[in-house]
């Protein structure tokens, strides 16, 4: 039971935040030097939160959008590995709308007042605090920004119940195509560290910002400078599966539509399974968990990666 695999690299994909670097959980475990990481992971969620007051509607939110990314990374030695991450992003009105509201009906979540407002529809558009109105009429696919990272083990452990930490830079390069066209690049810097406790938990966190050098896209206006953190638990149930409980929130992400809410807060709930011959496959699901308004509804995902 002493194989930390680590807690799922899951970004936010909420609609608003879709076009902008964010930062995931991750381990602060570099690769051995000369060894590779590739991975396939598939990302697809249901949006929905608004503000209205009266007649008066200050933002909506409501569509659905899937991601489908390729990550390579590579161990340089010397605790430090890099990484490439190219994702195709898309969003629309999709199809989820009745599956969300029977989930929530039958299990006495909230609902939101969905079932006042027509289903399967697209909608990111609102006001500022002047009246102006925003709306982002595109849908479908594109090229989001290329990601490129390097991670430094900055303490490394004598033995598995030692802490260990890391350092990690991220770039996003503006790439974007169609929907997901920026113009900007994000930059990131994430403190990252682990501890095992016992024989089948290892504990993660990270504190880290960003840093968007375009604080504009297609009239939504974003905060330059905003703070990410990350708690994870690993339970490693059996010699080849983890169990995993994620949460990570950030601070305030759009300033200039009207009451739109200052902290996104989720929580995820997952599971790794490694397959033999360096094959592992990666399962769970995204909640939100404070401020439905401004945080993705649901969310699904998976990832397949190889070590070689």
């Amino acid at each position: 039971f002493q194989i930390a695999r680590g807690p799922a690299e899951i970004r936010d994909e909420f609609m608003t935040a879709q076009v902008r670097l964010t930062l995931p959980a991750v381990t602060p475990d570099v690769l051995a030097p000369g060894r590779w990481l590739v991975r396939l992971h598939a990302d697809y969620g249901n949006d929905f939160g608004f503000e209205q007051v009266g007649t008066d509607l200050r933002y909506m939110v409501d569509g659905e959008h899937s991601t489908l990314e390729a990550q390579v990374r590579r161990g340089l030695g010397g605790g430090v590995d890099v990484g490439v991450r190219v994702p195709v992003r898309w969003r629309g009105g999709g199809w989820a709308d009745g599956l969300i509201e029977w989930w929530h009906e039958t299990f006495g979540f909230a609902n939101n007042d969905r079932d006042l407002f027509p289903r399967d529809e697209y909608h990111v558009e609102g006001r500022d605090d002047a009246f102006s109105e925003i709306e982002w009429a595109e849908e479908g696919w594109g090229l989001g920004n290329v990601e490129l990272d390097a991670r430094w083990q900055l303490l490394c452990p004598r033995c598995r119940s030692d802490w260990r930490a890391a350092l990690i830079g991220r770039v996003g390069l503006p790439t974007g195509t169609g929907p997901y066209e920026t113009g900007s690049v994000d930059v990131g810097l994430q403190a990252v560290a682990a501890k095992q406790l016992g024989r089948r938990f290892d504990l993660y966190s990270g504190l880290g910002g960003t840093w968007f050098f375009e604080d504009t896209i297609d009239g939504i206006e974003y905060e330059p400078l905003r703070a990410h953190g990350f708690l994870a638990l690993e339970w490693r149930a059996t010699s080849s599966i983890s169990l995993l409980l994620q949460t990570d929130a950030a601070s305030r992400l759009v300033t200039n539509l009207a009451d739109y809410p200052a902290l996104q807060w989720y929580v995820m709930v997952g599971a790794k399974a490694d397959l033999g011959r360096g094959w592992r496959l990666t399962l769970g699901i995204t909640e939100n968990l404070l401020d439905q308004q401004s945080t993705i509804d649901a969310g699904m995902w998976s990832s397949l990666e190889v070590l070689f």
